[in-house]
């Protein structure tokens, strides 16, 4: 399947396709598939950034991908985990292209998860002032989120993604089969961001979600293709008509104030991503129903298909006065108010700006009283 993000919309006047398939990585690439790589101008060298478990995975399967496609692959092998993300790791790419006096006409590859899609595409995005890259995600996190819509960096101390830019991949190839390799909890933790699509943009899909979540993570491969599938072709919707988050992609932002306090708590260890925002997207609906937008209905379905997924779904007994300092941080901040993402019922959202103060005083409640159970 072939879904456009047609930029033209946005004002960027291009676009790029997301292929999706399984077996679409193999070491004989398809006609169709070399055809894709050339068209977007890929020939002759590529750079491979990948991590170590991906490398130890599938490492000689995509160098002999590149190859039989006529294209010289160098491989950067980064260290797995989120702390990977940093200005360290980002100088080490750069070592690495100088050395090996890329070019602006080469490309670099993201093949891996979130961390490595984030990084490679932030040191495509400013090496030599940008070059070309392409997304070859590996998760199902990154397959239906990171992958898609541009969004590049690295995390600071003081909080996730506040060094970045916004740099689009020249396509997307996204191998189904590739999923196999993931264990439970990442599978889960890739959930975590298709269950945000449902629960603030598409109804029928969060009922699809309550109904086939089992299928999905049992790794059923016409599930999964099409969770995949649907989570995407909203991300590019919306990434079409908002490529830099002036506007409507906020919504996507959904659980992830919350969430991304959580990790830069967490300092970014023994939690994984799709399980903070989670923990996010349950501290937002709660809100929601706390300012009268939603039902306690709707709490219960979100709380019941995030718990019934294998995700927590309790929120971490940091202190108010630490989650705020936090969310301070959070680029969504403007006059000393953060821009959340809520929800009046499945599927539909609402963007309300809140007082810090007022935040404090619900997160107190949740920690110390009934609420959080």
């Amino acid at each position: 399947m072939k879904i456009k993000v047609d930029l033209s919309r946005s004002g960027s006047g291009y676009g790029y396709e997301i292929l999706i398939g399984s077996d679409i990585i193999n070491p004989k690439p398809k006609g169709e598939i070399t055809d894709i790589l050339n068209s977007v101008g890929l020939r002759g060298r590529a750079f491979v950034i990948t991590s170590k478990t991906v490398s130890d995975l599938y490492g000689s399967l995509i160098t002999h991908f590149f190859e039989n496609a006529g294209i010289n692959p160098v491989t950067i092998i980064l260290p797995d985990g989120e702390n990977t993300k940093s200005k360290k790791y980002l100088f080490h790419i750069y070592d690495e292209l100088i050395n090996g006096k890329a070019e602006r006409r080469d490309f670099i590859i993201a093949f891996g998860g979130g961390v490595v899609g984030d990084l490679a595409g932030f040191a495509a995005a400013t090496y030599l002032r940008g070059i070309n890259f392409i997304q070859m995600p590996t998760t199902l996190l990154a397959d239906v989120d990171s992958s898609v819509g541009g969004k590049t960096g690295i995390n600071h101390s003081k909080g996730k993604n506040l060094i970045g830019a916004f740099y689009q991949p020249k396509v997307v190839l996204i191998d189904t089969g590739l999923l196999k390799s993931l264990d439970a909890r990442e599978l889960a933790n890739g959930f975590a961001e298709v269950i945000k699509y449902g629960v603030v943009l598409d109804s029928k899909f969060f009922s699809y979600l309550e109904n086939n979540c089992d299928r999905v993570l049992s790794y059923d491969e016409s599930a999964l293709a099409y969770v995949i599938e649907r989570s995407c072709a909203i991300k590019a919707d919306i990434v079409s008509e908002d490529e830099k988050e002036a506007g409507i992609r906020s919504v996507l932002n959904f659980g992830h104030s919350m969430g991304h306090a959580v990790e830069a708590l967490y300092n970014y260890e023994n939690i994984k991503h799709g399980e903070a925002i989670s923990i996010g997207m349950i501290f937002a609906t709660m809100l929601s129903k706390k300012i009268g937008l939603c039902t306690d209905e709707t709490v219960t379905r979100v709380k019941n298909l995030i718990e019934k997924s294998g995700l927590p779904v309790k929120i971490p007994e940091f202190t108010a006065e630490q989650y705020v300092n936090a969310m301070k941080l959070d680029k969504k901040v403007s006059e000393k108010q953060i821009k959340f993402v809520l929800i009046e019922d499945i599927g539909n959202y609402k963007l309300k700006k809140l007082d810090f103060g007022f935040i404090h005083d619900f997160i107190f409640d949740i920690c110390t009283k009934t609420v959080n159970r």
